[in-house]
């Protein structure tokens, strides 16, 4: 396999989705400890962080209720902050937080990851208080990091 990349965004997220795979694909195999959570937001801190600047502006303007139609997550905001409407704003949001660790872990009863909190936060003011806040379940997180890799993939998004 050559570790040359070609179209490194492409190249990059095609990579990201097969170590992904590995690593779900490796739950509960004897002497094999291995942890889909943390690789989910590992993939989410490549995909939106490490080649931000190869395609930041091809992120179109699509707006997330039509995205919803074709397997996107509905995003809920907290209470009182501003919803994103189109999938840059999303990608922005999302970047802002995993870039600057505003995450926190939610548990389940059973003491297992069960989704995570994303926030963003104003830095020129002295408290820095939060501009915007989400939790998404797992479940969520994965359907974003799937549908965000066959975005990234494909011929349309492509050498743009």
């Amino acid at each position: 396999m050559s570790a040359y990349y070609g179209d490194v965004v492409r190249d990059f997220a095609s990579r990201t989705r097969k170590n992904l795979r590995f690593i779900e694909n490796s739950l509960g195999e004897p002497e094999v400890e291995v942890f889909e959570v943390t690789q989910l937001v590992n993939s989410m801190l490549g995909l939106l962080v490490f080649p931000q600047q190869e395609y930041v502006d091809r992120i179109p303007a699509t707006p997330l209720a039509e995205l919803e139609q074709r397997g996107w997550p509905h995003i809920r905001t907290a209470r009182g902050f501003p919803t994103c409407e189109t999938l840059d704003q999303l990608v922005r949001y999302l970047r802002n937080s995993i870039a600057h660790f505003n995450v926190r872990f939610i548990y389940n009863e059973s003491g297992d990851i069960s989704g995570v909190t994303l926030w963003n936060v104003d830095t020129r003011k002295r408290a820095k208080p939060r501009t915007w806040q989400a939790d998404l379940q797992i479940d969520d997180l994965r359907k974003i990091v799937d549908r965000f890799l066959d975005m990234l993939e494909s011929d349309e998004f492509a050498g743009k």
